[in-house]
């Protein structure tokens, strides 16, 4: 890799505003947006197998940022089981489609929801113990009659904003052959 600095989208600053994300945003709790699905696949986490849905809205301020959905249709508590089983079918039968089988879905099975369109109901989980929320899809309806309503973009504070004072500008005429 002959050109490792050489950066398709232009010369290299090294700045703090070229280097650091400049914010984060959370999609404000009970947004309504209308979203396809980018990916649907069999999941784990900490032990716990569910299915995930990474949805990515299509409209709004938040256009283009991905959610997810956790369907725990593998899930031992029989009460959380059956409300994900219910949400799973309920996909099934919004964009008329039909299990193959009556094991459960491995990936291949899944791919046939991929870029379906639907209205979806976005939330905030509560922070957990490092202060830390997160989006996740709580409901989804059919794209007909459908009505998005978006809130206002939340912005947390960077790393950027508060140490301002303190970043490393870079040093010009370096007597180098690497080109900054």
């Amino acid at each position: 890799m002959e050109q490792f600095w050489i950066s398709e989208l232009g010369p290299l600053t090294g700045t703090a505003e070229d280097a650091f994300s400049k914010t984060f945003s959370m999609v404000p709790d009970n947004t309504m947006a209308l979203a396809k699905i980018y990916s649907f696949t069999n999941q784990e986490f900490d032990g716990q197998k569910h299915l995930r849905i990474d949805w990515i809205i299509t409209d709004g301020d938040f256009k283009m940022q991905h959610v997810f959905q956790k369907l725990h249709v593998y899930d031992l508590d029989p009460k959380k089981r059956h409300k994900a089983l219910n949400m799973f079918k309920l996909l099934y039968t919004m964009f008329d489609l039909k299990p193959t089988t009556m094991r459960p879905p491995e990936d291949e099975n899944l791919k046939v929801f991929v870029n379906k369109h639907a209205g979806i109901k976005i939330q905030e989980t509560a922070p957990n113990d490092k202060g830390r929320t997160y989006n996740w899809v709580s409901e989804v309806w059919p794209v007909a009659g459908f009505k998005s309503e978006t809130g206002k973009t939340i912005v947390v504070e960077s790393a950027l904003t508060r140490n301002a004072s303190r970043v490393v500008q870079p040093q010009d005429g370096l007597d180098m052959d690497i080109p900054f």
